[in-house]
């Protein structure tokens, strides 16, 4: 850290920027998703300041034709436009002039490393809400909720991605014909395969024993674990942002199956970036360090997604 007072704002920026970044990019621990997580959720770019969506009908399954015959054809559609406004996460921290010119390096690398790690769990606690609140007010593009039992697809048929057993072997089981059965927007087989499971801290280790023991789990049965050998690529994804003693819309009892082809979506309109406002210009000769993001989280349809609310 600089302790010259005297030096170029863009000097005490590039140090800040290091402590910052380091801790803001700091790798999770295995098994912890987060916002930027390409598995849980799908990751996009947005060059405006809002993102509109639509659910697309596709064409149905191929037809056999014999020699010479046209080839069949189909129309798709799209329908139930969305539009997701992009939303500005921001804040400020007031550094003293006094911390550089005294060479307290250590207060001021614990004010921004705590800064950096209060920007990234914000990005997480907004992203893993539309998980938890996919069970009432975040819908899909048919205006039902993400998770539901009365889903509308395009073809006018109904589609059901919600169960209510709390997590346990066969609960599980059923969560996963759930996903593997479901129907697209055209009322043909989607072709979703389980990618990841999704848990509060609560769970984690359940679910773990569940689909990665080598013998069946929960029983004395030496039998074959049916999620390890079957589904090996399965990945158990946790986020304390799903816990109801942290979030506020957390449960301690659902969880969520997504494939890899699912439709919750991050659109990023500007990554963090970071600013430096020089003590000069300052009435009480403070720098002040800013970081802001611009990002947007939503799910366009149910499509590759199944969840349970655990409470049965």
């Amino acid at each position: 850290m600089p302790a010259n007072s005297g030096l170029s704002p863009n000097v005490v920026q590039t140090a800040l920027d290091k402590v910052f970044m380091a801790e803001f990019d700091y790798p999770r621990m295995p098994g912890v998703a987060a916002a930027s997580d390409p598995v849980v959720f799908q990751q996009d770019s947005n060059d405006n300041a809002a993102v509109i969506v639509e659910q697309y009908q596709g064409v149905g399954y191929f037809g056999q034709r014999a020699e010479q015959q046209n080839v069949p054809e189909a129309t798709s559609r799209v329908g139930n436009q969305q539009t997701h406004s992009v939303l500005n996460f921001s804040k400020g921290i007031n550094i003293s002039k006094n911390f550089f010119d005294d060479e307290q390096h250590s207060v001021v690398q614990k004010i921004v490393k705590d800064f950096a790690s209060r920007a990234r769990l914000s990005q997480d606690q907004y992203a893993f809400d539309r998980y938890n609140l996919g069970f009432t007010t975040v819908t899909a593009n048919d205006g039902v909720a993400l998770f539901s039992n009365a889903h509308v697809r395009l073809d006018a048929g109904a589609e059901d991605n919600l169960e209510t057993a709390a997590l346990t072997p066969a609960a599980l089981e059923t969560l996963f014909n759930t996903l593997i059965t479901q129907l697209t927007q055209d009322g043909t087989l989607g072709g979703h395969e389980p990618a990841f499971l999704l848990v509060p801290p609560a769970l984690f280790k359940e679910a773990t024993e569940i689909t990665q023991s080598e013998q069946a789990a929960q029983t004395a049965d030496n039998e074959l674990n049916y999620y390890s050998k079957v589904y090996p690529g399965l990945q158990v994804k946790m986020s304390p942002f799903l816990s109801a003693g942290v979030a506020g819309n957390g449960s301690d009892t659902a969880y969520f199956l997504g494939g890899r082809n699912h439709s919750m979506y991050r659109w990023v309109r500007q990554p963090i970036e970071t600013a430096l406002v020089d003590w000069r210009t300052q009435g009480n000769n403070n720098y002040i360090y800013k970081a802001e993001y611009r990002e947007v989280v939503a799910p366009i349809a149910y499509d590759g997604l199944a969840a349970s609310n655990g409470t049965t």
